[in-house]
């Protein structure tokens, strides 16, 4: 094989690769939003019910979230979770009682920044079943050719793509990044910050070190299911990892 198409080929199987990965992160993520992101889990490990009962009563808008138990928060979120997931649906029915009457969680503007946020989700399931779908196409075309990938160096550029990646995000901020992602992503003059007093949503939430966790964990997910992909490629493929 001649030396352009060999790294013709390696490229493809790069891309391949690149895309395997983001489809195990997808994988992970969806998973994980059966569950709500384990919720009851992160609400213990932020601390979350203290956040509610410093400030749940200085909230502007709507009073009583700190009234509620654990299984009240976690109905509550649960509820956010399966609505900006189904479109969403039932945003503006997203109610708790205080003192002997129902209210709703949000105001209109959580509301349709909540709107925006599940626009955002559809929009990215749409795109990781297209590069999943891309992806398996390109590797059973890349195995029918008898094409192998040479792992020692897709390990380098794959690996390397991810450590720029880190380095730059941490580099600049977390915090900073989610902000400025925020910024690009969702339409102008549509709010998206929230201070606690004028939101139960990021109170609820304790926003953003809940997403800092729910993150984590979609990353660690997907790294997981990207290391069984790419044992069973190898077996499909009939080479070791290790192999030049």
């Amino acid at each position: 094989m001649s030396e352009p198409l060999e790294k013709y080929l390696q490229g493809l199987w790069f891309s391949a690769l690149l895309g395997l990965l983001l489809s195990c992160l997808a994988a992970s993520w969806l998973l994980q939003a059966q569950a709500h992101y384990g919720y009851g889990l992160w609400y213990e490990v932020y601390d979350i019910r203290a956040h509610i009962d410093r400030f749940g009563p200085q909230n502007r808008h709507i009073q009583g979230l700190e009234t509620l138990e654990k299984p009240g928060h976690v109905r509550l979120f649960n509820a956010i979770s399966q609505a900006v997931h189904e479109q969403g649906d039932g945003l503006a029915d997203i109610r708790f009682d205080w003192r002997g009457r129902s209210q709703p969680l949000l105001h209109n503007a959580e509301v349709v920044h909540l709107q925006d946020v599940a626009n955002l989700i559809d929009a990215l399931r749409t795109a990781s079943w297209v590069i999943a779908w891309l992806t398996l196409a390109l590797l059973w075309w890349l195995l029918r050719q008898g094409c192998r990938p040479l792992w020692r160096a897709q390990a380098v550029w794959l690996g390397g793509l991810v450590l720029v990646t880190l380095a730059l995000v941490f580099a600049i901020g977390p915090k900073a990044v989610f902000y400025q992602l925020h910024v690009w992503i969702f339409p102008e003059g549509n709010q998206w910050f929230f201070y606690y007093q004028d939101s139960l949503m990021s109170t609820l939430m304790k926003a953003p070190y809940l997403f800092g966790g729910i993150g984590a964990a979609i990353v660690a997910g997907g790294l997981f299911l990207f290391g069984l992909a790419l044992w069973l490629l190898r077996r499909v493929s009939g080479q070791q990892p290790h192999s030049a």
